[in-house]
Parts: structure tokens; sequence; C-alpha cells
């Protein structure tokens, strides 16, 4: 029998909030990948980062961009996962509500506990086995909800593991934590590419870090301060990392030292938008997120966007370009994306929310454009609608190495030639990331889809509406990127670099509102999605017909009735299919296919046989070398996790089918 030790996975951590004069020990934990809740703000953590314990107080400003404290390492060390020599202790920073005391765990607290520590058991390949409130218990993941009914209410959950784990699995730091090389053979991203982003945003950071001097200067320059007031950044700490953006925050004080006003200095990230590969990215970028914020000062008043305050396309003192605006106080407003989970079932507080998203769509479509495309700002200060339509996707693609064959030049007078070259990148994207495919079989049926998208297009498209007119249309409209009071009204706004002149047909509610992906909306869940819809519309009309007063009872109002016709005719699917780089085979089977054809037996093998030759002239020979592709891709991972830190083994294994 295997010698064992006892190690406590989860553990009820009492939060000891400190009385006036009073000094509370900080709360210390090995566990370098905890998320920041907001009622840590004020707590003082001692976070161990591989070697010795570093302090971190958590303050207002660390948002959810920012899911992990973590101590900041120099260099990668590869972690082993535990053995008898070497165990990590990982803890969940939990605290009970306010009307439950730590004696009385109720049953879904401990469900919550136990399904974690059960999933996190498994990742490292733990027995699983659980002592329980002192009495030991084999627990199967899938039926957590029936082993609790014989469990009473325990204050700790420990695990018993072996000496030795069941393999030696090695992992490598992503910029959101660890992977293992099993995790990463099953990402559909090119992850030789995202594995070297923490390293480049270490790099970033350093150089920022290097230049607070020069930051300073700008922003004092910028902001024609007088000698009575300072510009001062704010400590590293409190710096937010977005998913394109580094975002420092700036106080301005006066003699003092008396705060008046913050702002935040935006630099993008050069190494998630394509600078190294397509360069001028960054540059694009820049440019066409100062046009929109200009245009929507200009036009469109009423929409909450924080104040440009200025930006630099060559950096002015620095390496990177950068735009200054305003900074969004916690009292003005905080993200949605805080609440939203707690509170997304408030149908009060829906419907503000949803007006307040009704109310920016038809503020920005008040004006008609001519094209699709996106604003930008030459050299002299003129705006013009002039560049390529630009959204994250054509940079996340670009960042790949993967050429989308949209010119920065691109614009579109008709929708035809937009969605023909939508569907072209996603003939690039097969054509040149390396692991896209897992089989021959997976290769043919992802080519069927694409000529089978570009035969029904003209079935989604409105004859009267191909030309235009066209509207600008935020394609980033997250969670993330809106700040809400406690009501939910939108208070502001922000993240603009994604915004084009998009047809009408592209309009619809947005994907999110029942924390589902677009190509998962089926069944419960798609019944699901469409009464939120509905909701989200029947919005949307009211806040329409307020600004159509004659329009007679029982009529919809224009673009109402453009956003209604594109659910029904699938529509809404479609133009998503186009956007999204991992989703479109899903969506044509669950939401496109069933619109054209009656079920049938194999509906799928018979279609992609006599079509997938449609996909180029070219389909034989290039579905021939994916193959090579994926083997050289996954040699290379392995290589990758072999260089540091030992020979690192897959246990993947795929269908008999390959999909």
């Amino acid at each position: 029998m295997h010698s064992t030790r006892v190690l406590t996975l989860f553990r009820m951590l009492p939060i000891v909030r400190p009385k006036p004069g009073e000094t509370v020990k900080p709360i210390r934990t090995k566990a370098r990948s905890a998320t920041i809740l907001p009622n840590f703000i004020g707590l003082k953590f001692q976070v161990h980062n591989g070697k010795i314990y570093h302090d971190v107080t958590i303050t207002e400003d660390m948002d959810e961009k920012d899911l992990y404290l973590q101590a900041k390492q120099e260099q990668m060390i590869p972690n082993k996962r535990p053995t008898q020599e070497s165990i990590v202790a990982q803890f969940l920073l939990f605290t009970t509500p306010a009307d439950i005391g730590s004696e009385h765990l109720t049953r879904w607290t401990l469900q919550l506990l136990l399904f974690a520590a059960l999933f996190e058991a498994t990742k490292i390949g733990l027995c699983r086995k659980a002592s329980v409130a002192g009495e030991t218990k084999t627990f199967d993941t899938g039926l957590v909800d029936k082993q609790l009914a014989s469990l009473d209410r325990p204050f700790r959950i420990t695990f018993i593991m072996p000496a030795t784990p069941n393999s030696e699995l090695l992992t490598l730091k992503t910029i959101y934590g660890e992977t293992t090389l099993e995790e990463a053979l099953l990402e559909e991203h090119n992850m030789l590419h995202k594995l070297k982003y923490w390293q480049k945003r270490e790099d970033l950071l350093r150089y920022l870090e290097d230049h607070i001097n020069d930051i300073e200067a700008t922003v004092s320059y910028l902001l024609a301060l007088d000698k009575t007031k300072q510009c001062r950044v704010e400590r590293v700490g409190l710096w937010r990392h977005g998913s394109f953006n580094k975002c420092i925050p700036i106080r301005v004080t006066d003699r003092g030292g008396q705060q008046r006003e913050r702002f935040i200095i935006r630099f993008p990230l050069p190494y998630k938008i394509g600078e190294d590969t397509f360069p001028g990215n960054a540059d694009e970028k820049l440019r066409c997120e100062a046009a929109t914020y200009i245009w929507i000062g200009q036009n469109c008043p009423d929409v909450p966007i924080p104040r440009l305050l200025g930006f630099s396309f060559d950096g002015m003192q620095l390496k990177y370009g950068f735009l200054l605006i305003s900074y969004i106080e916690r009292h003005d407003g905080v993200m949605l994306l805080e609440t939203w989970e707690d509170q997304q079932h408030d149908k009060a507080k829906r419907t503000n929310l949803f007006r307040g998203l009704s109310q920016i769509m038809l503020s920005l479509s008040r004006i008609p454009l001519p094209r699709i495309g996106s604003f930008t700002l030459d050299d002299q200060g003129v705006i013009s609608l002039t560049n390529r339509p630009l959204t994250l996707r054509l940079h996340e693609l670009e960042n790949e190495g993967v050429p989308t064959g949209i010119a920065r030049s691109d614009t579109y007078t008709s929708i035809e030639p937009y969605a023909l070259d939508l569907l072209g990148y996603h003939e690039s994207l097969l054509r040149y990331r390396p692991n896209t495919i897992n089989s021959k079989l997976d290769c043919e049926a992802q080519m069927a889809v694409q000529p089978g998208m570009r035969a029904v297009l003209p079935h989604f498209i409105e004859r009267g509406l191909r030309n235009g007119p066209f509207q600008l249309t935020l394609t980033d409209f997250s969670r993330a990127n809106m700040y809400v009071d406690k009501d939910w009204h939108i208070k502001s706004i922000f993240d603009l670099e994604w915004a084009c002149s998009l047809p009408v047909q592209m309009q619809n509610s947005p994907c999110w509102l029942t924390n589902r992906g677009v190509d998962q909306l089926q069944g419960d869940d798609f019944t699901a999605y469409k009464d939120m819809h509905d909701e989200f519309m029947e919005a949307f009309e009211k806040e329409e017909r307020l600004q159509h007063t004659g329009l007679p009872e029982g009529v919809n109002a224009p673009h109402t009735r453009v956003m209604r016709r594109s659910w029904d005719s699938g529509g809404f699917f479609y133009f998503h299919a186009l956007d999204t780089t991992v989703g479109l085979f899903n969506l044509f089977w669950q939401h496109i296919w069933p619109r054209f054809s009656h079920p049938s037996k194999e509906p799928e093998k018979a279609f992609e046989e006599t079509v997938f030759p449609f996909w180029s002239f070219d389909a034989q020979s290039v579905a021939a070398a994916k193959l090579k592709d994926r083997e050289e891709y996954e040699a290379d991972l392995r290589a990758l996790f072999e260089a540091q830190g030992g020979k690192a083994r897959s246990t993947i294994h795929r269908s008999s089918n390959g999909k």
C-alpha cells in the first residue's frame, strides 16, 4: 500500500476586518491563482511566489481583469505537480454570506467547495478520495449532488493523495495562469504563440516601469499642467492589464498633495494585436479608436464615453503610442461584469440595462454612414471613414500570422463583398493556423461548411439594405466594457477601438445574455436565450418608438423590424458565424443547415463528401498538407514543454472519426 499524505485543499478563511487603531495579520496563502472579490478590498494578503511571501493589499482598482494574486516572478520556473517531496497547498479564498455563520455552512456552499476541490484534485492526478469531517469517502465528480445527501456540514475538506502522482505533468505559464501539455494540445488557438505572451507582457511592464518619469512628463505636457500641479503615475499594483491594452492610472495633485483628478493612459499590447507579424497594427488600432472617440463626441453626445484628453501615434518620448482618457471613479459606476453573476435575474435591473443599451445603439444609428469600414485619423487630424472595418478578430488572426486578406484601406459599399471577405479569412485560418484540424475527415468537414456558407448568403441579406445605409456599431459591447450604477443604468462605455460602420442586419442583442457562447445555444440554452432576446427586443422597440412617435400601433419601428427579421430568418446566427474564429462549424450545423434541409440519418457525411472539394481548387492537397502541419505543431509544442523542464507526455485520445 502506498504511503499517503493528507493535503488540506480548501479551508475556511475568516475575514477579520480591523477596528480603528487595530492591526490584523495578513492572510497568508500559497494560492497564486485566486480571484479578487469585491469583499477583499482593504484586506492584506501574503502570496507565495514559489520562494517567499509577498505582501499584497487589495484596492478597489483591482478589477476582474486581474483574476489572480500572483507574486511577481523574474523568470519562468517550470512547476511540477505535487510529489512526496514537493506538495503545493492551494486554498480557495472564500467567505460565507453575512447571514451565515462560519459554523453553519449551507449545502449549496458545500457543493460548491466539494465540486471545485474534486475538479482541482482530478486535474493534478490525485486519488478521488476525500476525508470529510474525519470520515473517508470516495467521490465521483459526476455524482456530487447525490453523494452530498449523506454528508453533514463539515468545516474542512481534505484530500488523501498518493506519495507519487499518477503522472508527472509539466505546466508552463500563460498570461492567465498555467497550462499543461494536454490542455495546450486541446486548445483551438495556436498555443505556440500564446505561450510567449507572458514573457512579452513582462517585457512591456518592465519598459513602462523604467519610463515612469517619461510617462509623467508626457501626460503633464498633454494636460498643460502648470507649476501648481503635479502628475504622478499610480503604483504598479493599480495598473490594469486588459485583453488588448495596458491601462495605467495617473493622479494629478496640487502642491499640498490633494488629489484633483485622475486619468488613464492606455498602451496597446503589441503582442496581442499582431504588431510583430503585421507592423502598423498598433498604429491602426490607435488611429481608429481616437477617431471613434472624437466622432461620437461630436455626433452622439448622449452616448456616455470617457473624455479623450490626448493621444500619440509615435509615443512622443515613449516607445509605444497611447491614448489618454478620463478615469471612471468607482463612485461613478462599477463594471457590469462585477455584479452580473449575482444580479442578472433582477428584472428591474435588466430593464434598465436593456434600455441603456438600446439608447446607445439607436443614438449611434441616427447618422447613416455611406460604407462599411472604420473611422481613422490622419496626421493632419482629419477623420474619415477610410479604414477597413477593424474588429478584434482581424487583429487576433494577424497576431498568429494568419493573413486575413482584408487590407487596411479596404472599405465596402455593399454587404456581399464584405461577407465574402469574412468567409475568406476563415479560409486563411484553415490554411495558416497549424492546429485547425485533427484528421483528414475533420479537415474535409470544415472545408465543406465554407462553400455552404457562401451558397446561402443571399438568403440572409435584404435586397433593399444591401447597399446601406450603414451605422456605427460597437462590436465589443461586452460586460467588461461598460460601467453601471447600482440599478444598472449605464454610466460609461469604453474600449472603442473595435467600433465599425456595419449593415443594420448585423445589429442584434448581445450574445452574452445567458452566459453561453453563441455556438452553445441549443435545447434549453436556446430557449433561455430566446426569452432574453425577446425581452431585449421589447425594450429596444419601446426606445425606438419614442423616436418615431407617428408610428401606428402594431407596426414595428424600422430598426426593430430588421432586427426581428434577422432573428426569425437565422441571420442572427449566420452573421455571428462569420465573425467567430472558432464557432463557424457548430453554428452552421446547429442553426443554418436545419433551415434548408430535412433531418436525415447522416446529413453531415453526405454533404461533406460532396461539397468539400468546392472549398478551393487545391482542397485535396491542402487537406493532405494540414495533417503534416498538425504533426509538426504537436511536435513543436512538446519540444517547447520539454525545453522548459523535462519530457512531457501526452495522453490525448481522439475519436475514430477524427472529430
